[in-house]
């Protein structure tokens, strides 16, 4: 598969387009098992657009992230439906456990944000012991993470205003969310 080199360049700061080496079949292939992945929704039921972002609950550049990305997501004009991918990488006890509360949650998308603004306070509280299903599915989407040659939270995976594909690792600045990512004036 050519997106692992591919994505390695990213890791180094660049945004790169996922498109410029990957054939058209190879980024379907990779669309696909980004939505096939377990995540958390924020903003329009109905999106005009969707973007992943690779996220790990012992992360604080996840959390600053999401901080950073909270005025967009609930700005009225925003078309952009932002799913985290929960994973687990860092803390395997805290992440495996807290991302299990977030995606067991009868509201992730509440969990989640309970667990990212409360994350200096420790998060939300862990789901102990994690259930086999939940625990198959951080496996799954850290597996995703790895296969494609990511190894850092949060990484972003967005279109930008030319349509092209896009992974970016770290924390985006704001002006970078609010135009190439969130694509509002």
């Amino acid at each position: 598969m050519k997106i692992v080199p591919l994505l390695l360049a990213p890791l180094l700061g660049l945004l790169l387009p996922l498109a410029t080496q990957a054939s058209e079949a190879t980024m379907d292939s990779l669309l696909a098992k980004l939505e096939a992945s377990h995540w958390v929704a924020e903003g329009p039921q109905q999106p005009e657009r969707v973007a992943y972002v690779f996220t790990d609950m012992a992360c604080p550049y996840c959390a600053t992230l999401w901080q950073s990305m909270q005025p967009m997501v609930n700005d009225p004009a925003n078309t952009l439906q932002v799913r985290h991918i929960i994973v687990g990488l860092i803390h395997p006890k805290r992440s495996f456990t807290q991302g299990a509360a977030v995606l067991a949650a009868i509201n992730p998308a509440v969990a989640l944000a309970r667990h990212e603004s409360q994350f200096k306070q420790g998060g939300i509280p862990p789901l102990e012991p994690v259930p086999a299903a939940v625990r198959s599915q951080i496996h799954n989407n850290t597996g995703l993470m790895i296969g494609l040659g990511l190894g850092a939270t949060p990484t972003l995976v967005f279109q930008d205003p030319e349509g092209r594909w896009r992974v970016a690792p770290g924390v985006l600045g704001d002006e970078d969310l609010r135009e190439a990512v969130f694509q509002l004036q």
